[in-house]
């Protein structure tokens, strides 16, 4: 079976072999294996870490390709069937892709981008349930996104904004850049920044949109309700409550806010129904109350994604006492 770009980047011997002459059998191999070529200038990249990939030893249209197979291996990834290593793998294959376009551009390849509407193009990176990636933007910003999110990308010409979308959880640490602004968008607000380390907690389905700055400052904008701009300092968390339509600003530990980073979350009087929702992402699971009350009963305390989810439902009936059934992929939940 003929290789695809996939399987030569994947393959262990594949990347060991890959050196510094890479680029100079470039053309030969383009001429005999294009999809061992592409995989080849990927990997290289990804090895080296280094801007080397001159105009005489590729083309513009080799980037194209490279965009083209990259945004592919990222998106026809199936969740849960790969290992978290190759996981964070494809996320670097993927920022490789927006390093050649944005890199190529400024060093005046139009050819890379020859319509308005390429220059506009959308990149979306993902994360499944139970699964975490890290990435690094072009504009060297970086990104760690949680379980269940999704972070868009505007590859735009702007040199006075660089802009995202989120949907789910996620940790920026953006460098300081005075002449742009960087804006993250949710569905309940967006948070502008200009060089800082901050925390979006932004899931559709959670009673919460959360933000937390750990270094510098951000504005908080577009919130429903409220004309003026929230300003945040280092150690304040903003948080608006999708229900009762109220925000507030509260002073916490953001060490405790980002240990999901670790695999680890701290509550603190968490009702167990919104509880739930984190633990479905971090464990691949469906969890059901058999009594609905149950899911207003409190509880404090840590998790940890590599405990089993018995053991923290024992923690739990030690305040409130349950009882699960476990049926595969679902968690059903009861009174004792």
């Amino acid at each position: 079976m003929k290789k695809s770009v996939n399987d030569w980047l994947f393959s262990k011997k594949f990347q060991d072999d890959v050196s510094r002459e890479t680029l100079e059998n470039y053309k030969n191999k383009k001429k005999e294996n294009p999809a061992s070529a592409v995989a080849g200038l990927i990997a290289y990249v990804l090895k080296f870490k280094k801007k080397e990939l001159l105009p005489a030893a590729t083309h513009s249209d080799d980037f194209l390709v490279i965009r083209q197979h990259s945004i592919e291996t990222f998106r026809n990834t199936s969740s849960g069937k790969i290992s978290i290593a190759r996981y964070f793998r494809i996320a670097a294959v993927a920022s490789v892709l927006l390093l050649f376009g944005v890199a190529g551009y400024l060093a005046g390849d139009r050819q890379l981008f020859s319509t308005q509407s390429e220059q506009a193009e959308i990149i979306e990176f993902k994360t499944p349930k139970g699964q975490q990636s890290e990435l690094t933007l072009p504009d060297g910003t970086f990104v760690a996104l949680n379980y269940d999110s999704k972070l868009t990308y505007r590859i735009s010409e702007s040199k006075s904004l660089r802009e995202v979308e989120l949907e789910g959880q996620a940790f920026f640490k953006v460098p300081k850049d005075q002449s742009r602004t960087f804006r993250v968008i949710t569905t309940d607000m967006s948070v502008n920044v200009l060089g800082t380390e901050f925390d979006v907690r932004a899931y559709r389905n959670d009673l919460k949109t959360e933000t937390t700055l750990l270094e510098g400052s951000v504005e908080i904008q577009g919130i429903s309700n409220q004309q003026e701009p929230v300003l945040l300092k280092p150690g304040e968390q903003w948080s608006f409550n999708k229900t009762t339509g109220k925000h507030a600003v509260v002073a916490v530990d953001v060490q405790l806010a980002t240990l999901w980073r670790a695999g680890e979350y701290y509550f603190d009087k968490i009702a167990l129904g919104e509880l739930s929702k984190t633990l479905e992402r971090m464990y691949q699971v469906n969890i059901h109350f058999q009594d609905s009350s149950l899911e207003n009963e409190v509880y404090s305390g840590s998790v940890y994604q590599d405990e089993d989810i018995s053991e923290l439902f024992e923690l739990i009936n030690l305040t409130v006492p349950v009882k699960i059934k476990v049926a595969g992929d679902d968690i059903w939940i009861a009174r004792k």
